[in-house]
C-alpha cells in the first residue's frame, strides 16, 4: 500500500506533504517599503500645508497697525423677562432728571425763572363827563371874554372943547378875562393797569401731617439741600412756612438716593393741590405718604 492509497483512506485529514512551498522574502519587503514610504510623504506635504495656512493668516507686514475687529453680536442683552423684585415709583420723570436720561435733552435748572420785560405804560389824558346844561355856557363865556380882551375900543370920541380926563378904559382891560380851569393831568401819571388775578393761598404744611409732596431726587445729601436753598429762592412767595424732609432710599441695581420732599400734610387733598400749584408754575412733584 503506497502513501496515496492512505492520503485517499483518510480523506481531509490527510496530513500535509513534506514538501513546503517556498517565497521570496524579499519581494515582500520591497512592496511594504514603497508604501511606507508613500504615507510618509502624504504625512509630510499635509503638515506643510497646515503650517503654511496658519502662517499666511496670521502674518502682517512690520509697519502695518494690528487689525482688531469687534464683535457682530452684542456683549450684553437684555433679558426678555428680567424678574425679580418691581420697584414702584420707578419710571417717574424725576429719575431721568437726575440720570441725565431725559429725552427733550433740555437743561434743568432750580434758579428763578428771568422776569419777562414789561411794555411802559403811557400816560393817558383823563377825561371828566359834564351836563349838557354846563357845557354850553363855559365856552360862551370863554368866547366872549377873548374877543373882548383882543379886541381894541374903536369908538369915535368927540372933539373936546376944553381938556377933559380920559374916559376910563373898559373893565375888561382892566381884568383880564377869567378862563374856566382845566384839570391838567400830570404828565408822568402813568395808565391805571388792570388788577391782576388774585392769587390763590398756598396751603402750608403741618408738622404733624403723614403726607407729603417730593420734588426732586438726588444721589447725595448735599445736592438736595442745595436743590432746598434754590426751590425756596425761586418760590418765594409759597415757601415761607415750609420744611424739607430729606429720605435716603436704597434701590435696587441703581445705588442709594435721597429724596428731597415737603413736610408734612394733614390730608393727601392739600398735598394734591400744593403739588397742583407747583406743576402750574413748572415744578415736577408726586405725592406719597410719609
Amino acid at each position: 500500500m503506497t502513501d496515496q492509497d492512505d492520503d485517499s483512506r483518510i480523506g481531509a485529514y490527510a496530513p500535509p506533504s513534506d514538501g513546503y512551498e517556498t517565497f521570496d522574502a524579499r519581494e515582500e519587503d520591497g512592496r511594504r517599503g514603497t508604501f511606507l514610504l508613500l504615507v510618509a510623504v502624504a504625512v509630510i506635504a499635509l503638515f506643510v500645508a497646515v503650517v503654511w495656512v496658519a502662517f499666511n493668516r496670521g502674518v502682517r507686514e512690520a509697519d502695518q497697525a494690528p487689525r482688531i475687529v469687534a464683535d457682530v453680536e452684542p456683549y450684553r442683552t437684555r433679558p426678555a423677562d428680567p424678574g425679580g423684585e418691581q420697584t414702584p415709583d420707578t419710571g417717574l420723570a424725576v429719575y431721568d432728571r437726575l440720570t441725565g436720561e431725559n429725552d427733550d435733552n433740555e437743561d434743568v435748572s432750580l434758579r428763578p425763572t428771568p422776569e419777562e420785560p414789561m411794555e411802559e405804560a403811557r400816560p393817558s389824558l383823563r377825561v371828566e363827563t359834564v351836563g349838557a346844561d354846563q357845557t354850553s355856557a363855559p365856552a360862551e363865556d370863554v368866547e366872549e371874554a377873548t374877543v373882548e380882551s383882543e379886541t381894541p375900543d374903536i369908538t369915535p370920541r368927540p372933539a373936546p372943547t376944553r381938556p377933559q380926563p380920559e374916559p376910563e378904559a373898559p373893565s375888561a382891560r382892566q381884568t383880564p378875562a377869567e378862563t374856566p380851569d382845566f384839570e391838567t393831568p400830570p404828565a408822568s401819571q402813568p395808565a391805571e393797569s388792570e388788577p391782576s388775578a388774585p392769587t390763590e393761598p398756598a396751603v402750608q404744611p403741618v408738622a404733624s401731617g403723614n403726607w407729603v409732596v417730593q420734588i426732586a431726587s438726588f444721589r447725595t445729601e448735599a445736592d438736595a439741600e442745595a436743590a432746598w436753598l434754590a426751590f425756596r429762592t425761586r418760590f418765594a412767595d409759597i415757601a415761607s412756612g415750609l420744611a424739607p424732609d430729606v429720605a435716603s432710599v436704597e434701590i435696587p441695581n441703581r445705588g442709594t438716593y435721597h429724596r428731597l420732599r415737603i413736610a408734612a400734610f394733614g390730608t393727601r387733598d392739600e398735598a394734591i393741590a400744593f403739588c397742583s400749584t407747583l406743576q402750574g408754575r413748572g415744578q415736577d412733584c408726586l405725592v406719597a405718604r410719609r
